[in-house]
């Protein structure tokens, strides 16, 4: 099925006719067919662990021990609040996130991510019917958008398999794109896999997400949590920027724990949600003891594609992140 027919098919199956995709539905079908597919300050092709090669001294070293933490160990340390539990997630991973030290990011270095993924495929045929495909995804982004890029991923046919594939940057307004085997330069404007000015404050953050939403039909707080996924799912930020999305995203109405889950890599998390209009329910994913972030779920609320209402179709667990010097340097 062409990519594109196929977004439109899902869009018609899971939204109301007055309504666009959610984010992260957009975001994981086109993924299959631009890799990588983010929105927002990051690059439209989305959310996610590394050890250290011969990369670039004391701030790639720093790197490794501090990103990896943001998404898998923390001391134990519940935050002291009377405010929903939702707020006391969110609050909790702000406070963790805010104890990291502030990593230096070149222009010229790499955010890679790595994550274990699964998402949904949609097959044409007599009757439509959808199965879900499962990678493990690692990713390098250029901080500034002019270098080229690079995605592998393991268990997912198509391209950006084990050898990898080339994420074009746009240097001096031109990037370099092979379609079809021909390979042409294209006019560009460089989108960065990192952002030094990103809100650190909650309101600022709030305004930002909120900003995202802006020229959509779906509802306004929807599209402000999306965007707060779309934010986290592959990327660096700031130990302020990235408190800052969680104390945002408690501020967003309709946000809500919904229990105890798995993630795609095993781990115990607590599940925060908000139901969408298109009859899907997008989580963000949190340790169940110290509330780092881990992922994120996009679960079925309604019967669709041979699926049954609370399958997960989309998810994403995040295993790493660091700052690296290279395309395709492992930490």
């Amino acid at each position: 099925m062409n990519d594109l027919k196929m977004l439109d098919e899902l869009g018609r199956t899971l939204d109301p006719q007055t309504a666009t995709p959610p984010g992260r539905l957009r975001h994981r079908v086109l993924t299959e067919a631009t890799r990588p597919a983010r929105r927002g300050p990051r690059i439209a092709a989305p959310r996610f662990g590394w050890r250290l090669a011969a990369a670039g001294g004391l701030a790639a070293a720093l790197t490794v021990g501090v990103l990896a933490t943001q998404v898998v160990s923390f001391p134990d340390h519940a935050p002291v609040s009377t405010a929903s539990a939702a707020e006391r997630v969110l609050a909790g991973a702000a406070e963790q996130a805010r104890r990291q030290p502030t990593v230096p990011v070149r222009g010229d270095q790499f955010i890679y991510v790595e994550s274990l993924t699964a998402s949904i495929s949609v097959h044409e045929g007599s009757s439509e019917r959808a199965t879900i495909s499962a990678a493990q995804r690692r990713i390098w982004l250029s901080a500034d958008g002019t270098r080229d890029g690079l995605l592998r991923e393991q268990g997912r046919p198509g391209p950006g398999g084990p050898d990898g594939m080339v994420l074009p940057g746009c240097h001096d307004g031109l990037s370099t794109q092979s379609k079809h085997g021909k390979t042409e330069e294209v006019a560009c404007t460089p989108l960065p896999g990192y952002h030094a000015d990103l809100p650190s404050d909650a309101a600022g953050m709030l305004a930002y997400l909120y900003r995202q939403a802006d020229g959509t039909k779906n509802p306004r707080d929807q599209e402000a949590f999306s965007a707060a996924g779309d934010l986290i799912r592959e990327a660096y930020l700031s130990p302020a920027s990235l408190a800052a999305v969680f104390e945002a995203v408690a501020r967003i109405p309709g946000v809500r724990v919904v229990g105890d889950v798995t993630d795609r890599a095993g781990r115990a998390g607590v599940a925060l949600a908000r139901d969408e209009v298109q009859g899907t329910r997008s989580e963000l994913i949190f340790d169940r003891k110290t509330y780092a972030y881990l992922g994120e779920h996009l679960v079925l609320t309604r019967d669709a594609y041979g699926l049954k209402a609370g399958e997960t179709i989309n998810s994403t667990a995040v295993l790493t992140v660091a700052v690296v010097d290279r395309a395709g340097q492992l930490p």
